[in-house]
């Protein structure tokens, strides 16, 4: 018995059950259903059983930034050739996919700018400041065994396991996926109030971006950015077609984030939500009138789904992507109206019969 432990953990004010772990045999079970948090909002997502249980590997490149020995990291992120070129010829600018990988230019020429970069003393304070705050990712793990145990249970994908990885995005990625593997920039998740965040210039990162720069954020991100590659669809270029693309991709992650807090799906807070909630019949008004729900104008319909301080013409204290906001409210309407699963939801095609229930 001692090869096998239970982990309790709580979301929401509410406890559950949530991995026995076999040690021995490397075996992750769930016992109670983070989607119950959800049910009285929904039946759309079914219980989970055994073969839908996703475990989570996590690569921890972040640490290799802070321990600062160049041979181990080129070493180690040659096993993901695609981040690798990314972050090098990209993200830090070091120099060309050729140089990279070329094993000739190893000791001359990849090595030397490694260790330079890995020893900037501004860098180490970064690297330090990620160490800091993210000492163990136990909690974000489980977040995401549970979403994509979730995702299972509504796909049937047969998903046994999720690869994802930290690293350092020098400041450019929150998430991104390459090499197969889910990755996520930790310096991205600092902190507003992070002085190494503070001091990012502010041309390049405004004060409304820096405020974003959470790690409440980090479990949504993930999804959305999940969901965005292998769920989203175009249905059109107008301003109502893209209200419901993305209100779909939104709508699914709500139902397998049910232990998530709703304004952090948004990448809101409490009071951006709010005042979407306050004011979504004044939003609709003004589409209406403005007759904005079949326009197609990219500098008319872009202001609804940009980051941004706030959302044109709806003052200061709107927040940002408000289309896909109220495309979710449209996606949710429809689906508590209707006998339908998920599947069906994200197949509708038809903008008329999913706009049909919405009652702003």
């Amino acid at each position: 018995m001692k090869d096998i432990y239970i982990n309790i953990i709580f979301l929401s004010n509410k406890f559950y059950f949530y991995k026995i772990t076999m040690k021995k045999l490397q075996i992750t079970l769930l016992f109670f259903i983070f989607s119950l948090l959800g049910c009285e909002e929904n039946n759309l997502l079914p219980n989970i059983n055994e073969q839908d249980i996703v475990s989570v590997d996590n690569t921890r490149l972040d640490k290799l930034f802070h321990n600062g020995d160049e041979e181990v990291f080129h070493s180690e992120f040659l096993k993901y050739p695609e981040l690798y070129e990314n972050f090098y010829t990209k993200m830090i600018r070091a120099g060309s996919k050729n140089e990279l990988f070329n094993p000739l230019l190893k000791d001359t020429l990849t090595l030397p700018i490694l260790r330079e970069f890995l020893n900037d003393s501004t860098l180490k304070l970064v690297f330090k400041a990620m160490e800091k705050e993210f000492p163990d990712l136990s909690l974000q793990e489980e977040k995401i065994s549970v979403g994509m145990s979730n995702y299972n249970s509504l796909f049937k994908k047969g998903i046994k396991e999720a690869k994802i990885g930290t690293f350092y995005s020098n400041f450019n990625a929150t998430v991104i996926e390459n090499d197969h593997v889910i990755w996520i920039g930790l310096d991205m998740y600092l902190g507003g109030e992070n002085e190494i965040i503070k001091m990012l210039p502010p041309n390049t990162f405004p004060q409304y971006y820096k405020e974003k720069m959470d790690k409440k954020f980090m479990i949504s991100d993930v999804f959305f950015s999940f969901l965005m590659s292998y769920h989203y669809e175009h249905l059109g270029d107008e301003l109502l077609a893209r209200m419901l693309a993305f209100g779909k991709i939104a709508y699914l992650m709500d139902i397998i984030l049910p232990f998530e807090e709703e304004e952090n799906k948004f990448r809101y807070s409490k009071e951006e939500l709010e005042w979407c909630r306050s004011n979504e019949t004044n939003i609709w008004r003004y589409i209406v009138d403005e007759k904005l729900l079949y326009e197609s104008d990219p500098t008319l319909v872009d202001p609804f789904f940009l980051e941004g301080p706030f959302t044109k013409n709806f003052g200061s204290e709107s927040p940002s992507t408000i289309g896909i906001w109220l495309g979710y409210k449209m996606i949710k309407d429809y689906a508590e109206n209707n006998d339908v699963s998920i599947i069906d939801i994200m197949k509708e095609k038809n903008m008329q019969k999913l706009l049909k229930y919405y009652e702003p």
